[in-house]
């Protein structure tokens, strides 16, 4: 029984093993608004949810030094210290990224509600913006204090994903919305004196405000329609680039033609002037010398009006 106590006694007067000391995380990513002490530190046990530090903005990091983690360890009561000044935690916010094309299109949403956007682009004044928000928030882009001037299209805006702080940036947005126009042009290279077909047309959208007072506007406006010079595909066609086609050439003969309901008569003559369908030209009598106006009626045609 001696021999019991004693030995019982003596494993009472060993030393106890020392704890394991909590492990430093030299990086984390975190997705809450505060950090945590197990985000810093494994195996802290229960004190893993006690919140110690404000997590930074999304998309952002923050570096905890050494001294400040040695002072947390401390109010903490574990058993952590430094092994050197260059111990540390480097804590990100986990973030998502919106871009240039999703902040465009609501703001184009927005746009819609004050003035017609069919047909219409923005362009923002900084070319790619991003917006950096929390990746637990997945909630629409919010478009506020919008302004809009309708003259210039000029317009600003803060865009955000949540009303609240911590969701991530307000930034403000501003640019121009700007009016589309669609134009013909051709679908291929057209050289002078061709007869343009429908096939020969395509359309292009451009900026309205650069769509000037002598372009041509419908596809039926170069339809039928001769270049005067050779057309380049995609280009927007002007009035003075293009003519009637000649079916008549000054010089040649023609046939004259004066028709009512009771007769038709024909005669010879010879063109004075070039002209495409409908054009009024100058035909001299080759009988009489005699000159009148006369009107293309097709090619090596040109008709008269009967006299009241």
């Amino acid at each position: 029984m001696m021999r019991f106590l004693a030995a019982l006694l003596l494993l009472l007067m060993l030393p106890l093993p020392a704890a394991a000391a909590p492990l430093l995380k030299p990086a984390v990513t975190v997705r809450e608004p505060v950090i945590r002490l197990g985000d810093i530190f494994d195996d802290v046990g229960e004190r893993a949810q006690v919140a110690v530090a404000t997590s930074p903005p999304p998309g952002s990091r923050m570096v905890l030094g050494s001294s400040w983690l040695a002072a947390l360890a401390d109010s903490q009561h574990i058993g952590w210290q430094p092994t050197s000044r260059f111990d540390q935690v480097v804590v990100e916010r986990a973030s998502r990224e919106i871009g240039a094309d999703e902040i465009s299109q609501r703001l184009l949403d927005a746009l819609a509600d004050r003035t017609p956007v069919a047909n219409a682009e923005i362009k923002l004044d900084t070319p790619a913006p991003r917006l950096s928000v929390a990746a637990s928030d997945t909630g629409p882009l919010a478009v506020d204090g919008l302004t809009l001037d309708p003259r210039s299209g000029r317009f600003s805006a803060f865009v955000s994903v949540s009303a609240t702080d911590d969701a991530g940036e307000r930034a403000r947005v501003s640019g121009r919305l700007i009016r589309m126009a669609e134009v013909p042009v051709p679908a291929r290279l057209l050289a002078t004196g061709e007869t343009i077909g429908a096939r020969d047309i395509t359309t292009a959208t451009l900026r309205a405000d650069r769509v000037s007072a002598d372009m041509l506007l419908q596809t039926s406006d170069l339809v039928g329609k001769s270049p005067r010079h050779s057309l380049r595909p995609g280009e927007p066609v002007r009035a003075s680039d293009v003519e009637v086609p000649l079916v008549v050439h000054r010089g040649t003969l023609v046939t004259i033609v004066l028709e009512t309901q009771a007769l038709r008569l024909s005669a010879e003559g010879k063109a004075m002037d070039d002209g495409g369908m409908g054009a009024v030209i100058r035909v001299a009598n080759t009988k009489s010398s005699r000159v009148i106006d006369a009107v293309v009626a097709g090619p090596g045609t040109v008709t008269v009006a009967a006299a009241p």
